[in-house]
C-alpha cells in the first residue's frame, strides 16, 4: 500500500475517501470571526494542476493522485479579504483529519484610498472587441473550478476608473455557471497581486452573445496596465462547456487550468474590453514613457539570409537608442545556426562606435537556427533587441524570458507576423525598417504606444508566379521537375500536370520526367507558360501501362487488403460499433470524439478541434466536413450538411494534420471531419517473410575495381583553402566565395573546416538548409551528411521540412519515422510506422516500403518495446528472436536518379541491382509515382567471408545540387551489440565503377 495512504487511513471517512492512489479530501473553509462559511474560496496544490473552489457554503471537495502530490507540496487558500494561508501537504493532512473546517482571518486593507473629485473625465474604451472567428478561450469540464482566463489590457492615463467589462460569449452549452472577476496588476510579464478588495461575481445564462459586467460599485481605480481576468467558480448544470472570443490583434493573455495552479502565458488577445474614464489634463494624451534600461542584450542574426540586410538603417536605430540611454551595459551575441559569439560593451554618454563597428564585421554565415537565443536572461537585461527575419532553418523563433523585446528587421522576405507575434508576446513591438523609419521606431521603443500594422500568417510566403501545365501531346505529365537554371528552386507537377514555381523574366526553366526528353524553356513577360516535353520513343508507352496498372492495384498491408482511398495522418476513427439506437443526431456522434468542441446554435454552430481541456486558449480553424468524399465547408453552415441516417454510418474520422489534409488541397488546411456511410472493414495478415538474402548464383568476378575515395581530384577551391597557413587565413579565403555556391562546395569547405573548428564547420555546412530551404533533393543531401555526422536533431528538422515539401511521396514518413527513432522519439516513430503498415495515410502509398517498414518496426519493438504502444501489432510482428547479421540500406535523393549496386559474396561470385530505367523499369516508375527512394539487403546466415560491394552511376554530372547516396550498414541488427555505419557517397561522380566497401561478415 502507498506510503501515503497508510498515514492517511486513520481520517474519517466523511473527510477522506481513497481508492489506490487518488485520494478526495473534502472539508469546509470558515470565517474565524463570524464562524460563517466562506464561499467560493481558492484551494489548490501551488502549480500542481491540483485545485478547486469551495461552494456557496464553504464545503469543497479536493481529488488528486497521492503520486504527484509529496508531502512537502503547498497547499495554498486564498480569498480577496483575508489572509492566505500555506501549508505543506503533511500538515494539512493532519489538521483535515483532525477537523474537518479550516478558518481564514479577515485581512484589513491599508490601501491608498481613491477618492475621485468633480474634475471633468473623458471616457475611454480600453482592450479589444474585434473577434477573430475560431480563437476561443475555454472550459470543459467541471474539473475546471478556479480556472481563469484572462489578458493583458493596456492603461495609459493614470487614475484610469474601470466602468465595465465586456466580452463575447461563442459559445454557452452548460444552462448557468458563475464566474469571478479579477483584475491582477502586470508585473514582469505575467498576471501579479490581485488589485480587488471586493469580491465580483457574475452568473452567465446566455447560450451566446455580449456579456456586461458592471464594475461601477467597486470603485476600482488603476495607474498602469492590468490583467482582467474571468474565473471559473460555480456550474449549475452537469458539466461546463463555455468558449469566449478571442481578438483578431495581437496581444497577451493568460490561463491557468485550476485554483491556485501556474500561469500559462499566450501571445494573442482575448476580446476584453473595459469601459474606463480618466481625468483631462492639459498631457493627458501624452505618451506613457517606457523605463530606461541599465542593461540590454542585442542579438544580432548572422546567419546567411541576413546577407543583404539593410544595415544603414539598423546602425542608425541602434546609434539613436543608445544615444537617448546614455550610460547602458550592451550584451551583443551574434548568432546563426549556432551562436557565435558574445561580447560585452559599456556605453557611456550614449557612445556606440565600438558596437557599431563589432556589427558591421560581422560575417553572414550558416542557416538561421533560434534553439539558443532568447531562452535565458543570465546578463540580466532589462530589455532586449532581436535583429533577425523571423524565418528559421532549424528550431523556431520563441521568446522564453519575460523582459521587453524589440525584433527589427530591414528585409522584405521576413516572416513579419511571427517577428510581430513574438513582440508582442515580449511587451514590446516589431520594427519593420522597411515601413518605418529609424526615427518612428526610436518612439516605439521609448513610449508605451499600440502598434499600427496587423500581420498575417501569408505576409511572407512565395507566391509561384510563372504557372503552367506539363503534358506530352495529349498526356498530362505527373511527377515532372520544374526548376529554374542554375537555382535552388525547383517544383513537382501535380496529377493534373500543373505546377507553380517564382520565376523572373530571363530565367530558364529546365523541365525533366521519366520517359521524356529534358527541355529547357525561358521565362518571358507571360505568367502563364504551358510546357510539351517530348516523348522518349516506345519507353513512355511502357512506361504509361505499368502506370495504368498500378492504379487499379488493391494493396496488401500487414492491415489486410487496402485501396488508395487512405484514413489519414493524425487521426481518430469512431467505426459503427460505437453507433447504436439512440443516436439520432450527428451531434451525438460528433461530442464522442477527444478534441473536438461544438460552437454555437442553430446556423452558428460550428465544429472545431482544441489542443488541451478546461481553461485554455486555443486558435486552431474550423475543418471541413467530408461526407462520401464530398467537400462541406463549416461557414456555409452545418444546416446545409445532407440528412444522414446515424445507423448508416460505417466510420468517422477526425483528421488533424496539415500534412494528413492534402488530398482536400487549400480546403482542409485545417483538418477535416471524414463521414462514411460504406467502408470496407481489414483485418491483418501474416507479416511478409524475410527479404531474400543477397545470395548470387553463376556469375564469376574478375574485375580489379579501384576504391572509391582513390585518387579523387580536389576542387580548386580547397587547394586554396588548404594554402592557408591559420584558422584566420583560411576565413579570410573562404570569406572571399563567389555569390554562386553548390551542395557539393558546403559539403567540402565543412569537411575541410573541421581541422580548424567542427562547429564552425558545421555551421558552414548548415548554409544549403538556407540556400535550398525549398528544394527536398537539397535537403536530403544535407540530412544524409548530418547523419553521417551523427547530428541527428539537425537531422530530424530538416526531415521535417522535407515532409511538408513533400507530403505524397511515401520517403517522407518513412524517413520521418526512422530519425524519430533514432532520436528517442519512440511514440511518434511508432504511430508512423503504424499508420504506413496500414497504408492509411491520405493519398500516399507504402507498398513499395513495405518489408523495409516492417524490419524497421520490429526493430523498434525488439530495442524499445518498453516505451511504445503494440498491442495491436500481430503476433508475426513480435518475435523475440528478431535479428539480421547484415542489414544493408541504400537511400538517394532523387527518385529519378539511375545507378546500379554490384554485390560479391566470399566466393567471388556476383550479382547485381539495378536502378535503371532499362533494367529495372517497374522499380523505377513504384519509386517515382509512390515516392520512395530505398533499398534494403540482408546478408543472415550466409557463408562466412569478405562481401565486397561496387558501384557505378548512370547520371549526368550535375554541379549545383547532384544526387547523393546514404550508405547504411547494421551489424547485429536488432540485438544490443548492434552496429551503425553511415556513407555519404555522391552518385554523379562515379560514373565508372568503384569498391563502396569491404565488409567481413561473420555469422551470429
Amino acid at each position: 500500500m502507498n506510503k501515503l495512504l497508510v498515514l492517511l487511513f486513520s481520517f474519517c471517512l466523511s473527510t477522506i475517501l481513497f481508492s489506490q492512489n487518488d485520494i478526495t479530501i473534502s472539508g469546509y473553509i470558515i470565517d474565524n470571526e463570524t464562524n460563517l462559511p466562506l464561499p467560493y474560496v481558492n484551494i489548490g496544490f501551488v502549480e500542481k494542476a491540483v485545485g478547486t473552489v469551495s461552494d456557496e457554503n464553504g464545503k469543497f471537495w479536493l481529488t488528486f493522485d497521492t503520486r504527484k502530490i509529496n508531502l512537502e507540496a503547498i497547499l495554498q487558500i486564498s480569498s480577496i479579504g483575508y489572509e492566505t494561508i500555506k501549508l505543506k501537504a503533511s500538515k494539512f493532512y493532519g489538521t483535515i483529519s483532525k477537523n474537518n473546517k479550516i478558518y481564514l482571518k479577515p485581512k484589513p486593507y491599508a490601501l491608498d484610498e481613491v477618492v475621485i473629485s468633480n474634475t471633468e473625465r473623458k471616457e475611454k474604451r480600453v482592450g479589444s472587441s474585434k473577434r477573430k472567428e475560431n480563437s476561443i478561450g475555454y472550459w470543459l469540464n467541471k474539473e475546471a473550478l478556479g480556472g481563469e482566463i484572462a489578458t493583458k489590457i493596456n492603461i495609459k492615463n493614470k487614475n484610469s476608473k474601470l466602468h465595465n467589462l465586456k466580452f463575447y460569449v461563442v459559445k454557452n452549452n452548460s444552462g448557468s455557471i458563475k464566474i469571478r472577476v479579477n483584475i491582477y496588476e502586470y508585473n514582469n510579464g505575467m498576471p501579479g497581486k490581485n488589485l480587488l478588495k471586493d469580491n465580483i461575481y457574475h452568473t452567465i445564462s446566455k447560450p451566446f452573445g455580449e456579456v456586461a459586467i458592471d464594475l461601477e460599485p467597486y470603485n476600482i481605480v488603476v495607474n498602469d496596465s492590468i490583467v482582467a481576468s474571468i474565473e471559473l467558480i460555480k456550474v449549475y448544470g452537469k458539466y461546463v462547456d463555455f468558449e469566449v472570443a478571442a481578438s483578431r490583434f495581437n496581444g497577451t493573455s493568460f490561463t491557468r487550468h485550476l485554483s491556485q495552479d501556474k500561469w500559462k502565458r499566450y501571445n494573442n488577445l482575448m476580446a476584453f474590453t473595459l469601459n474606463t474614464s480618466y481625468p483631462i489634463k492639459r498631457d493627458a494624451n501624452k505618451d506613457i514613457a517606457r523605463e530606461l534600461p541599465k542593461k540590454i542584450t542585442l542579438y544580432w542574426d548572422t546567419s546567411l539570409a541576413m546577407k543583404n540586410r539593410r544595415l544603414k538603417n539598423e546602425v542608425d536605430l541602434i546609434k539613436r537608442y543608445l544615444n537617448k540611454l546614455k550610460n547602458v551595459e550592451v550584451e551583443v551575441i551574434k548568432f546563426s545556426s549556432n551562436p557565435q559569439e558574445s561580447k560585452e560593451f559599456l556605453v557611456k554618454n550614449g557612445k556606440s562606435e565600438a558596437i557599431i563597428k563589432y556589427l558591421e564585421s560581422s560575417l553572414y554565415d550558416g542557416a538561421t537556427n533560434y534553439a539558443q537565443i532568447l531562452k535565458e536572461n543570465k546578463f540580466g537585461a532589462e530589455a532586449i533587441l532581436v535583429f533577425t527575419d523571423g524565418n528559421e532553418n532549424f528550431e523556431a523563433l520563441k521568446q522564453l524570458v519575460y523582459v521587453p523585446a524589440f525584433y527589427i528587421n530591414s528585409l522584405a522576405s521576413a516572416n513579419h507576423f511571427k517577428l510581430q507575434t513574438e513582440a508582442s508576446y515580449a511587451d514590446g513591438h516589431y520594427l519593420n525598417l522597411r515601413k518605418i523609419d529609424s526615427k518612428r521606431a526610436l518612439k516605439l521603443m521609448l513610449y508605451e504606444i499600440e502598434d499600427e500594422e496587423n500581420y498575417t500568417t501569408d505576409t511572407y510566403k512565395t507566391k509561384g508566379n510563372i504557372f503552367g501545365k506539363i503534358n506530352s501531346d495529349s498526356l498530362i505529365i505527373h511527377g515532372a521537375t520544374i526548376r529554374v537554371k542554375n537555382t535552388f528552386r525547383e517544383v513537382i507537377s501535380d496529377v493534373d500536370g500543373n505546377y507553380k514555381i517564382d520565376a523572373r523574366e530571363g530565367d530558364v526553366l529546365i523541365i525533366s520526367a521519366l520517359g521524356m526528353f529534358k527541355k529547357e524553356v525561358p521565362v518571358l513577360k507571360r505568367s502563364n507558360i504551358d510546357i510539351t516535353l517530348k516523348q522518349d520513343g516506345e519507353l513512355l508507352e511502357e512506361i504509361l501501362l505499368l502506370a495504368e496498372a498500378r492504379k487499379k492495384e488493391i494493396i496488401e498491408t500487414p492491415y489486410g487488403k487496402k485501396s488508395f482511398d487512405a484514413v489519414g495522418f493524425d487521426v481518430f476513427e469512431m467505426t459503427d460499433k460505437d453507433i447504436n439506437g439512440s443516436h439520432h443526431h450527428l451531434d451525438q456522434l460528433i461530442a464522442k470524439i477527444p478534441g473536438i468542441l461544438i460552437q454555437g446554435i442553430g446556423n452558428n454552430k460550428r465544429y472545431s478541434f482544441v489542443r488541451n481541456m478546461s481553461a485554455s486558449i486555443t486558435l486552431d480553424a474550423a475543418p471541413i466536413i467530408v461526407i462520401d468524399d464530398v467537400i462541406y465547408h463549416q461557414k456555409d453552415g452545418l444546416d446545409n450538411l445532407p440528412p444522414i441516417d446515424m445507423q448508416t454510418i460505417e466510420s468517422i474520422k477526425a483528421l488533424k494534420s496539415i500534412i494528413s489534409t492534402n488530398r482536400y488541397g487549400g480546403a482542409g488546411a485545417y483538418g477535416a471531419i471524414v463521414i462514411k456511410t460504406q467502408m470496407t472493414s481489414f483485418n491483418w495478415v501474416k507479416a511478409a517473410e524475410k527479404k531474400p538474402s543477397a545470395l548470387v548464383s553463376g556469375n564469376d568476378y574478375v574485375e580489379n575495381v579501384p576504391l572509391i575515395n582513390n585518387k579523387q581530384e580536389k576542387p580548386s577551391y580547397i587547394s586554396q583553402l588548404e594554402s592557408a597557413v591559420s584558422y584566420k587565413n583560411a576565413l579570410a579565403i573562404y570569406k572571399q566565395r563567389k555569390a554562386q555556391l553548390s551542395v557539393p562546395y558546403y559539403f567540402n569547405v565543412s569537411s575541410y573546416f573541421e581541422r580548424w573548428d567542427k562547429d564552425y564547420a558545421l555551421n558552414i555546412l548548415s548554409n544549403i538548409a538556407e540556400i535550398a530551404k525549398n528544394n527536398p533533393k537539397a535537403l536530403k543531401a544535407l540530412a544524409f551528411k548530418y547523419e553521417e555526422k551523427n547530428r541527428l536533431e539537425e537531422a530530424k528538422f530538416i526531415y521535417e521540412r522535407i515532409a511538408v515539401l513533400r507530403p505524397k511521396e511515401s520517403q517522407s514518413y518513412r524517413d520521418l519515422a526512422l530519425i524519430y527513432k533514432q532520436t528517442g522519439d519512440y511514440i511518434k516513430a511508432m504511430e508512423l510506422y503504424k499508420q504506413m503498415l496500414s497504408n492509411s495515410i491520405v493519398d500516399v502509398d507504402f507498398s513499395g516500403l513495405q518489408e523495409t517498414i516492417i524490419n524497421e518496426l520490429k526493430h523498434l519493438i525488439a530495442l524499445h518495446g518498453s516505451k511504445v504502444d503494440y498491442q495491436d501489432i500481430p503476433k508475426d510482428l513480435l518475435k523475440a528472436d528478431f535479428k539480421y547479421d547484415l542489414r544493408i540500406i541504400f537511400d538517394w535523393n532523387d527518385a529519378k536518379t539511375e545507378f546500379e549496386v554490384q554485390f560479391v559474396n566470399p566466393q567471388k561470385k556476383f550479382f547485381k541491382w539495378s536502378q535503371t530505367i532499362l533494367n529495372n523499369k517497374e522499380r523505377m516508375l513504384n519509386g517515382i509515382t509512390k515516392g520512395y527512394n530505398t533499398e534494403e539487403f540482408i546478408i543472415d546466415d550466409d557463408e562466412a567471408g569478405e562481401w565486397i560491394i561496387n558501384i557505378e552511376s548512370f547520371n549526368e554530372e550535375t554541379l549545383l545540387n547532384p544526387t547523393y547516396l546514404k550508405y547504411t550498414v547494421y551489424r547485429n541488427f536488432g540485438l544490443s551489440s548492434e552496429t551503425k555505419e553511415v556513407k555519404i557517397i555522391e552518385l554523379d561522380t562515379k560514373q565508372e565503377k568503384v569498391m563502396l566497401d569491404r565488409l567481413l561478415y561473420q555469422k551470429i
